[in-house]
């Protein structure tokens, strides 16, 4: 069962600018937002996903984005919090700790000094994790994350600010990769790349997606994959999910906000 922590877009808005997304002066139109985003949950559901809801707080617009509560590992249902580089987000944490532990997680917190965004930067790719920094996390967590969990990890540099987190161009999959590779320094590529071909080998098969920048503009490496369906907000994605059913979901009002399908969730 593909379990999904989602959060209500009651308070949704952009009343400050902490990416290069946001713009006070493009705001969202609350109505819309919802109806977008109670479209994307009711894909979920129809995929095979079980959503899980925590409650939003008028403090914090931005805890829509779930994604960055933390890294959930499923296996020893375990959490490694976030903490948000920018203070307009940092009260977050607190609602989210509260949610995890109410939920009998096992909760991890990092020094106060060390700032990490949750699955914003840190995706598995199998075993693997695939750890972001250069934005919103700092290098230093990487390794603390990956002792704490015990795994395999590779730091991926982000150099595109309107790619400032790792979920907004870096997709794994089951089968495939797909990933904007100019949103990553020439060292981290090769890196990548080098780790994409030992996992391959040693699946048989990974099939390595670079998306062009229309694509990248799109939102297409925040899509989300549940069992057989990927749910997407790009309009060019038949191609990247070729094999797998593809529901296209409008979701305009949050990529005002720098984020899409995959920021709206975090894979409990």
């Amino acid at each position: 069962m593909n379990e999904i922590l989602v959060c209500n877009p009651r308070y949704f808005d952009i009343s400050y600018e902490i990416n290069s997304w946001m713009r006070i002066d493009n705001g969202t139109n609350p109505q819309k937002a919802s109806k977008q985003w109670l479209s994307l949950c009711n894909k979920l559901v129809e995929s095979g996903a079980k959503l899980h809801y925590i409650e939003p707080h008028p403090n914090f617009p931005d805890m829509v984005f779930t994604a960055n509560a933390g890294l959930v590992h499923k296996k020893t249902k375990t959490v490694i919090l976030s903490n948000f580089k920018h203070k307009e987000r940092q009260g977050e944490k607190q609602l989210f700790k509260e949610w995890f532990l109410k939920n009998s997680y096992r909760v991890i917190e990092l020094p106060e000094s060390i700032c990490f965004e949750g699955e914003g930067d840190a995706l598995f790719l199998g075993d693997t994790l695939f750890l972001g920094y250069g934005f919103r996390t700092d290098r230093a967590a990487h390794k603390i994350i990956a002792d704490v969990l015990n795994v395999n990890y590779v730091s991926c540099e982000l150099i595109n600010p309107h790619f400032y987190h790792l979920d907004t161009c870096f997709m794994p999959m089951n089968d495939r990769v797909v990933y904007f590779k100019d949103a990553f320094s020439d060292y981290s590529q090769m890196t990548m790349i080098d780790e994409f071909i030992k996992i391959g080998t040693k699946r048989g098969r990974l099939d390595i997606l670079n998306v062009h920048d229309d694509q990248a503009d799109e939102f297409i490496c925040n899509s989300v994959n549940v069992k057989s369906s990927v749910i997407t907000p790009s309009e060019n994605s038949h191609l990247s999910f070729a094999g797998y059913k593809q529901q296209v979901c409008d979701l305009s009002e949050f990529i005002k906000s720098g984020g899409a399908a995959k920021c709206l969730t975090l894979k409990l």
